[in-house]
Order: C-alpha cells, then structure tokens, then sequence
C-alpha cells in the first residue's frame, strides 16, 4: 500500500498517459482550464441548457438544420463536461516537455501555479486544509521516530514545498526553516503558514545550501524529494546537509525503493506507460538503501541506518563531533 508521501508522484504521472511526446498544452486550453476551475458550474450549466434548447427544437419542429446545430450543441458540451470532470478527479498536470530535469524551480513553479494546484502537486489532494494536514501524518510519524526530533532542535527541511510537513514538525521543535528554489511554492507556504512564530522560509537559488551557514541545525531532512533529482544533485545536497548540520545532528531522507516489491511494481508498471512518451522532469526516479548508503558515508556521517517503510526506504545518520569545524569537499 501507497504511503500519503506518495500521492503526489500519482497525479503527476497521470497526465503523461495519453500525451504523445512533446505534448504542448495549448493556450486555449488553458484559458479553458482557468475559467472552469473559477466557474466550476459552467460546464453542467451549457450542457443543460443545450438539453433545453435542442428539446425546445423538437417540439416546435424547427427546420432540421437547427434541429442539427442543436444536437451537436448537446453532443460538444456533454464532452466538455465530462472531459472536465475527469480532469478534476485525475488532476492532469501539463508535461512540461520543454523543461530539463534540473530546471528545478521553473518546473514547480508552474506546478504550482495556484494553491490547489500546488497541494495537488506535493500531495494529490485538494486545497483542503484538513486533507493536507492528515497526508502529512505518516511522514510526520516518521521523522519524529527516526529523526528523533526534540524541542530544542533547530530543524531543516530541504524541499518543502507549501509546508505541508513543516506546519506539524514546527510544533515539536525550537525553530523550523523550510527551504525551497520555487518562489510560488514558498508564496504558498508562507501563507499557510503565516502566525507560526518559530517557522522561517528561505529561498534555495542554486543546487546546494550556500543560503546556510556551516554548524546551524541539528536536524536536517529530504522527504519526497530527492526522487525528483538528479544523482549528482542528492550527492551535492547530502555534502551540504553534513556542513550546515551541528556536531552530532542528524539527517534523514527518503526515497522510493525499487528493491521493495512496491516499489518495484511501481517501476515497471511506469516503464511500460512511459515506453513511448516524454518523461516529464518532475518524474521520479527510484533508487536504493545503497545509493543513499554511499553518499553518507563519502560524506563522513557516522551511525548510518536502514529503515525500510515499503515502498519507502529511509536511511538516517548522524555528523560525527570530528566534523565540527568541517566544510565539506569532493573527495
């Protein structure tokens, strides 16, 4: 069974399936997207009032050309209608083709083009504030069990979208700084966040944490987020995480695990819908224990753990007090 962390990867997926590459969405397309998410009453509206006038046409026996105009009014805005209400319940996402994978901040950003959009891009759910919060709950339960999160800590989380997990880890520690390189997903967290003394926002303008100061924090996190990088990237971010992190802080990250049979499922079943398509640069990318495993130990974090929560792997380590004064560099 699917972890709330992963609806998200879900919904964006979702889009591709019946995309042939390099699909572009139109701009009368979006304008039509815009005016129905605004009105959403529109489209049963034209339907039922093509309904109408295409009865009104057969009872007062019109000439057949109208009679034609009729139907075919009937026949467009029942399309319209349904097309648009399966849109909504699988919230198709553009591909986002002309994008390159590490065009990080230009692909969210138009993801997360309104708050719906946004919630529905980090976890495939409405802009309910209730729903977002009760997605959080797993990964929540997670970092305060694996992270040992305390109320003195100083927490980062690395990728944090609208908040959806920061506004529940606030509560359990000193302060919370959630650090992201979309300026829209930041707009949308700071407004679901707002009158939360002890969270701040930083904006991330490049791959890495040079907007943080070595030996700041004492608890560094990755949560449904490193799946959408490159592998040098995660690399550049765990150095990084071991520089801004207190002697004896701890990391933790996640990663959807292919050595899982969920996860595993899940790799082939987008292998085979993906054969011909453009993959889109906010697909994920699974990975292992291993790769994770790697990067900490080249990095010189110390007590190294596996956790597997299926389909999820989490690994967790902690920065060795011989690191105190430590900036990192490339071996």
């Amino acid at each position: 069974m699917r972890t709330n962390t992963l609806a998200a990867v879900e919904t964006l997926q979702e889009s591709e399936e019946a995309k042939a590459p390099r699909a572009r969405w139109s701009p009368a397309r979006r304008l039509a997207s815009s005016l129905f998410r605004r009105y959403s009453w529109l489209p049963p509206a034209a339907s039922l009032i093509s309904f109408v006038v295409l009865g009104a046409a057969l009872a007062i026996e019109l000439n057949l050309s109208y009679k034609f105009a009729a139907a075919t009014a009937v026949a467009v805005t029942s399309f319209v209608w349904g097309y648009w209400m399966q849109a909504v319940r699988r919230r198709l996402f553009p591909p986002l083709a002309h994008l390159h994978r590490r065009q990080y901040a230009a692909t969210w950003d138009l993801l997360a083009g309104s708050p719906e959009e946004a919630c529905a891009a980090v976890a495939g759910c409405k802009n309910d504030e209730a729903e977002l919060r009760a997605s959080a709950a797993v990964t929540v339960r997670n970092l305060m069990e694996l992270a040992c999160i305390r109320g003195s800590d100083q927490v980062l989380e690395v990728g944090c979208g609208v908040g959806r997990i920061g506004r529940e880890i606030a509560t359990h520690c000193s302060t919370w700084t959630g650090a992201d390189m979309s300026m829209k997903m930041l707009g949308h967290a700071s407004a679901r966040l707002c009158g939360i003394a002890n969270v701040h926002l930083a904006r991330l303008h490049s791959v890495g944490l040079s907007e943080f100061e070595n030996n700041s924090f004492d608890v560094v996190y990755f949560t449904n987020m490193l799946m959408h990088l490159d592998e040098m990237d995660r690399w550049q971010y765990v150095e990084e995480a071991l520089r801004v992190l207190r002697p004896d802080g701890r990391i933790f990250m996640d990663i959807i695990d292919i050595e899982s049979d969920a996860g595993w499922i899940m790799f082939r079943h987008d292998a085979g819908r993906y054969k011909h398509l453009e993959r889109p640069p906010y697909m994920p990318r699974f990975s292992t224990a291993a790769e994770l495993t790697v990067y900490l130990e080249r990095a010189g974090f110390e007590k190294i753990q596996t956790h597997r929560r299926s389909p999820l792997v989490i690994v967790t380590a902690v920065k060795s007090c011989m690191n105190k004064q430590q900036t990192v560099s490339a071996p």
